[in-house]
């Protein structure tokens, strides 16, 4: 196709690879780069004589970059080690080895002081790998301006995967990504992967025996398109606006513990963290979102069904029996599931973290009829029904909190911790507040 200034295009020419390798300039070193997930996006040729010439510029994007060294296939298992710093993850972790003291030594003056104390690292044990969170500390350092000096330390925590086997990239990635979920899910704000680190054995035969390096594993960074963009100069999350840190459940048991959860509901989780990661949009899809993550989540508790195997199925022959023939496929189809409907599982989940989830849905049966009706007006008529946008978007506030609590409830916080969570915190507290308004209890009836 005859382009502008004599240039010439070659559509659907250059499609995507799975691997490229090459070299990059990195502070005056040559180093390794792998390109996973490549794509093409632009070229160009200065030749327009021979079109089968191959472009002499071409721009290309990539999933994902391993800069220092050349894998041999995209899931090459050769990483024993991985590392990544989470945004809020220090905060949260309440593992600090930073104290500060203020005093006046006499009137008139300020004084004060700040310890650094090297912790040890939590460490918790996972089926394949050991997870380690460690705090970092820079030395204390003064940064000298004309307005003055100001002196500070820095103190970052950084969780830690190791295997004695190598494992693939996306392994490592996906246990990185499960932390940011849990430390997202901690806070209910978006918390974002900072830096990623993969780590090679050590290649003691490379290096005298008495080199530095000989017993040490070899860094590799890893840049990859990531679902939440950290913004790492931002001010950190409260603590005390968390509804979850290993004070409530210490770190050898949480993490575990999130792994599978995070695997059994992974796609309850990642709809309801998916309203925090991608904001915004149209409260019918917010609605749409909420309920369903709300369904999928009973689904994976795998509850018994309403009616018992046998008597379903002897139910059901009876019923395709009696049936007049023409009307055998239409019933056949109707009755194919022996399970709770929406509504007996929404009401399900409204009640079983405990007796304070009142104070979030004080009439479960009338939310659970509104939540179904606005998912089902939304998903097969295309509208919202007899609900107005205040009253949608008090569903989507109560839904998701239902299922948050319904989440960390599974996670075995306790009672009291989750009900502490419903009052204090801004967004669990505000959709109790849109509970009883909108889903007032049930009026007493008179027994007489």
């Amino acid at each position: 196709m005859e382009g502008s200034n004599g240039v010439t295009t070659l559509a659907n020419e250059f499609k995507t690879w799975p691997m490229l390798h090459g070299i990059v300039d990195k502070k005056g070193d040559d180093q390794f780069v792998t390109l996973l997930g490549v794509w093409f996006k632009t070229a160009s040729s200065f030749s327009p004589f021979n079109w089968f010439e191959p472009p002499r510029w071409m721009e290309l994007r990539a999933q994902t970059a391993v800069v220092g060294c050349h894998l041999v296939e995209p899931r090459e298992a050769c990483f024993i080690a991985s590392m990544g710093t989470i945004e809020n993850m220090t905060q949260w972790s309440r593992h600090s080895g930073t104290a500060m003291q203020y005093f006046k030594p006499e009137v008139g003056t300020v004084g004060g002081r700040i310890e650094i104390t090297q912790l040890a690292p939590l460490v918790a044990e996972l089926p394949t790998v050991t997870a380690k969170l460690h705090q970092v500390y820079w030395s204390p350092y003064a940064d000298q301006r004309r307005s003055g000096t100001v002196a500070r330390i820095r103190e970052s925590a950084t969780i830690e995967f190791s295997s004695a086997d190598g494992k693939p990239l996306d392994e490592w990635i996906d246990l990185l990504a499960a932390t940011g979920d849990l430390v997202s899910m901690s806070t209910l704000s978006p918390c974002g992967l900072m830096s990623i680190r993969m780590y090679l054995p050590p290649t003691p035969e490379m290096f005298p025996e008495d080199h530095p390096l000989r017993d040490q594993r070899h860094e590799v960074e890893i840049y990859t398109v990531r679902v939440v963009r950290p913004k790492p100069e931002e001010e950190a999350h409260e603590t005390w606006q968390m509804v979850l840190t290993p004070d409530d459940l210490d770190f050898a048991q949480l993490l575990p513990k999130w792994m599978e959860v995070h695997e059994r509901f992974a796609s309850a989780r990642g709809m309801i963290l998916g309203l925090r990661y991608v904001t915004g949009g149209y409260v019918e899809t917010q609605v749409v979102t909420a309920v369903a993550a709300a369904e999928s989540f009973h689904r994976a508790l795998e509850s018994p069904p309403p009616i018992p195997p046998d008597e379903f199925a002897s139910l059901r022959k009876g019923l395709l029996e009696d049936v007049p023939p023409k009307f055998k496929s239409w019933l056949a189809a109707r009755i194919v599931r022996n399970e709770p409907t929406l509504k007996q599982r929404l009401t399900d989940l409204a009640t079983r973290p405990g007796e304070f989830m009142k104070h979030l849905v004080p009439n479960p049966e009338a939310w659970a009829k509104a939540a179904g009706d606005a998912r089902n007006a939304l998903a097969h008529l295309g509208a919202s029904g007899d609900h107005d946008r205040n009253h949608l978007y008090a569903l989507v506030r109560v839904t998701d909190a239902v299922v948050i609590l319904n989440l960390l409830f599974e996670l075995g916080i306790p009672t009291a911790r989750l009900e502490q969570a419903l009052s204090s915190h801004r967004q669990l507290s505000h959709a109790a507040s849109l509970g009883r308004e909108h889903f007032p209890a049930a009026p007493a009836t008179d027994a007489g």
